[in-house]
């Protein structure tokens, strides 16, 4: 199950996203990722960025 503070969901029309880390996970540098399939993860602290219409899959599944 993915964590709730490592998972940041992003409008649908979201392309690309940055991310530097935070308090929780740590700062790192900045860096930009494009989110391929509605989904990105960053390889310095892990945090997920997942689109809502991804999400909103990701939950139904699980509820099924």
């Amino acid at each position: 199950m993915i964590k709730r503070q490592n998972l940041k969901i992003l409008k649908n029309d979201e392309e690309a996203v940055s991310c530097n880390g935070d308090a929780t996970s740590g700062k790192h540098p900045l860096i930009y990722l494009t989110l391929k399939d509605g989904s990105a993860e960053c390889y310095y602290c892990g945090k997920i960025f997942v689109t809502k219409k991804i999400h909103e899959k990701y939950l139904e599944k699980v509820r099924k």
